[in-house]
């Protein structure tokens, strides 16, 4: 049974249920106590009597005659009263109903068995030898207990049905809500990411109205980064492979051994540049700042960037420059490896490339007290401060220097996105002296 409006109306139901037959396992515990209060003063005020009654003539008679009621029965119940009067071992008088033999029993309440029946007894013996045995069927008792306990439960039986019918009409009421949100999400656009109206709806729906609204700007923004990395791929792949294609006509139409060579070698650097292009709009793709935060770990950022130089360096000394750590202090802050050893890369590549042989780029890890600072310093031709909040963007590359240096246009920006992620500020500045940039990340503290 999946459905929410019958599980509270069946647990709804088990429970008024539950609670009935413990108020009527009370109510027959108290009744049945009251009956017995009831019943048990009604024999001890009936011995009074009989015995205030009798008393005075019993003690004036001299020759006792016994006395024994054979009335017609007049009531239903007569035959579940009976009495004893015994003055010594003469019997005095009895009811009709009532044992011949004598009930031997002390002062007070018992209970007595005769004619296959139990007895409630009350049994009163005064000094002057006058014993008075009075006693009640309990099949009366249990009787006038049991009607009582069906008066308080019939009507129960009766408003149950009632009840449930109630029951199932108000947990539609306080479904539709529910039920109107359901509609209006199964009726949407699958790319309609618009949020959720959360006027007029009850506080338990409103938490669903939020988690449903919040799933829709994480979709919307799972959306719009794929639409941007599909938009983004045929974009920028489309000229590198149309070269590739060129190329590769060329060397089929060729008959020169040497043109092919060159544009086989067209071909490979071509290849070179696709697949680098490729990796950056994947890592681009895989940037997500919502998910990535909370994959935060404990990271030492001083051996992530030694390990990043330490690759860098066969690059570096290909083009006879000096890259190197000027400084490296222990400073472990929360972050994400992967993303933090992609961010020095771009940056220190970035900067390896656009130095001109025998320059000089130093890298660097600060301890500070506003915390961890990257520092990558080069001798280049550094980035016009105009040019420094473009550089930014996405595949926007510096007219002035791109045309000397291959690349997608999107290191920096991934950059910027891994930065944003650890809420780290950028901060590009010029050296003292001479050309060059000096490229800081200054990470907060752990």
């Amino acid at each position: 049974m999946n459905s929410v409006r019958s599980r509270l109306l069946i647990t709804l139901s088990g429970v008024f249920l539950a609670a009935w037959v413990i108020v009527g396992i009370f109510a027959y515990t108290e009744a049945r106590h009251e009956v017995e209060e009831l019943f048990d003063a009604e024999l001890v005020q009936s011995a009074k009597l009989l015995y205030t009654l009798l008393e005075s003539e019993i003690r004036e008679d001299e020759e006792l005659h016994f006395l024994t009621t054979s009335h017609e029965t007049m009531h239903e119940y007569e035959s579940s009263i009976a009495f004893q009067i015994w003055k010594g071992d003469q019997q005095v008088a009895r009811s009709q109903f009532a044992p011949e033999k004598r009930i031997q029993s002390p002062a007070g309440f018992t209970f007595y068995s005769f004619n296959n029946q139990k007895f409630r007894l009350f049994s009163m013996h005064g000094d002057s030898g006058i014993s008075v045995n009075v006693m009640q069927s309990l099949g009366v008792r249990n009787e006038l207990t049991g009607y009582i306990i069906w008066s308080i439960i019939q009507p129960l039986f009766f408003t149950l049905p009632i009840l449930m019918l109630l029951l199932w009409f108000l947990i539609g009421t306080a479904l539709r809500p529910l039920q109107k949100v359901a509609k209006e999400v199964e009726a949407r656009h699958p790319e309609d990411f618009s949020l959720l109206e959360g006027k007029h709806i009850p506080s338990e729906i409103s938490v669903l109205i939020s988690s449903l609204n919040d799933l829709f700007s994480r979709l919307r923004i799972a959306f719009e980064r794929e639409q941007r990395f599909t938009a983004d791929a045929a974009h920028e792949l489309r000229t590198p492979m149309a070269a590739i294609k060129t190329q590769a006509q060329v060397a089929l139409r060729s008959r020169d051994v040497d043109q092919q060579a060159a544009a086989l070698k067209q071909i490979d650097s071509g290849v070179d540049r696709a697949t680098r292009l490729i990796e950056q709009l994947l890592t681009m793709a895989r940037v997500d700042p919502e998910e990535s935060s909370k994959n935060f770990v404990d990271v030492d950022l001083c051996q992530v960037v030694t390990q990043v130089v330490a690759d860098q360096v066969p690059c570096a000394g290909n083009n006879n420059i000096d890259l190197g750590m000027e400084h490296c202090s222990v400073a472990f802050m929360k972050g994400i490896e992967p993303a933090l050893m992609t961010l020095a890369r771009n940056i220190i590549e970035n900067a390896v490339n656009y130095t001109r042989q025998g320059g000089k780029v130093d890298v660097a890890v600060l301890k500070q007290d506003r915390g961890v600072v990257l520092l990558v310093a080069d001798n280049g031709p550094g980035i016009d401060s105009q040019q420094r909040e473009r550089v930014f963007e996405r595949f926007y590359r510096d007219v002035n220097h791109s045309s000397s240096v291959q690349g997608s246009g999107l290191g920096l920006s991934i950059v910027k996105r891994i930065a944003d992620i650890h809420h780290a500020q950028i901060v590009l500045d010029e050296p003292d002296q001479g050309d060059g940039l000096i490229f800081k990340v200054v990470f907060p503290q752990a």
